[in-house]
């Protein structure tokens, strides 16, 4: 064989190699494939395990060896990022591979209803497999400061395994977003400091079932605070029992704790749960009035009253 020969012979090598590299990276393993799959990428797995999980769920051709060569040639096996993904076997490998490399996995919507404690919202996400429970919920009770009232319930989209740390700091970011950033000119003006804020419309968001009355709770709990009457809330008292009851009982009333807002005057020394906007709003903006006392309605709202008398009416009205 002759030079020319040779030189033709590597050439055509070479084009039937590139042709063939093309064909793998930039189509697909089935074009007109409507199948879509959740595909997990555990955490460290190598770029031949990555590889063995795609040919088995029907991704990418078997015995793939052109992706083997392209993730180590273009040094992409430490780029990859793991959880999970949304991929079809229409996607060509350069598809798949900018997805893996950007970290474009699969969100799940979560959301955090108003009025959850810390231990609720921890089962909430351990269920979605979103944190582990035990080790949120360390985070969030930490010894230098707890992070209950400031979980703020909202609507979140993460991945699965996003771990406890991130969502904290998602949680608390929302919180900064739209609590501290939004109302500083209320939280400013108020008489109250912002953790004092935050207790304050945790009791409101558990004794105020309706938005129309979270004002009208806020200016009973005003009311009382400026004349030095203890709160007298049933929610700090579910809240010391962990497992609400139907109906307290009067010994329930003298639990000794700091929470006990039929025993100490003032608010309690944290949060009970953690409070939506409405509530936070609520405290910042009380209803203008003199009620000093409110009582559950069958209808689930509430009647307020100015006077003790007035309020004892009221409640033997209702239990009638």
């Amino acid at each position: 064989m002759n030079f020319l020969s040779k030189l033709f012979f590597t050439f055509s090598l070479l084009f039937l190699i590139v042709i063939l590299v093309l064909t793998a990276v930039f189509f697909p393993t089935e074009e007109n494939s409507s199948l879509h799959k959740i595909v997990e990428i555990p955490g460290g797995s190598s770029a031949h395990q990555i590889i063995n999980i795609l040919e088995e769920e029907g991704i990418v051709r078997k015995n793939n060896y052109i992706l083997g060569a392209v993730l180590k040639f273009a040094r992409l096996e430490e780029k990859l990022k793991y959880g999970e993904y949304d991929l079809s076997p229409a996607m060509n490998m350069a598809q798949i591979l900018e997805k893996l490399v950007k970290g474009e996995v699969v969100l799940y919507k979560i959301t955090i209803p108003e009025g959850y404690n810390s231990e609720q919202i921890a089962e909430l996400l351990d269920k979605k497999g979103i944190v582990e429970k035990e080790s949120f919920l360390k985070l969030v009770k930490n010894n230098e400061k707890s992070w209950e009232g400031y979980l703020f319930p909202d609507t979140y989209e993460v991945p699965k395994g996003y771990g406890g740390e991130k969502m904290l700091k998602l949680l608390l970011s929302n919180f900064n977003q739209q609590v501290v950033d939004k109302l500083a000119p209320k939280i400013e003006e108020s008489q109250f400091s912002l953790p004092e804020i935050i207790i304050l419309a945790s009791l409101i968001e558990k004794e105020a079932k309706y938005e129309e009355e979270k004002s009208k709770v806020s200016s009973v709990f005003y009311n009382r605070l400026k004349k030095g009457m203890k709160l007298q809330s049933c929610a700090t008292i579910q809240y010391i029992l962990g497992t609400p009851k139907e109906r307290l009982e009067e010994a329930d009333l003298k639990i000794d704790s700091p929470y006990n807002t039929y025993l100490y005057a003032g608010l309690p020394p944290g949060p009970i749960c953690n409070p939506g906007l409405e509530s936070i709003i609520a405290a910042l903006e009380p209803a203008e009035s003199n009620w000093l006392y409110f009582v559950l309605g069958e209808d689930g709202r509430h009647i307020f009253s100015e006077t003790y008398e007035e309020h004892l009416k009221n409640q033997n009205q209702n239990q009638r």
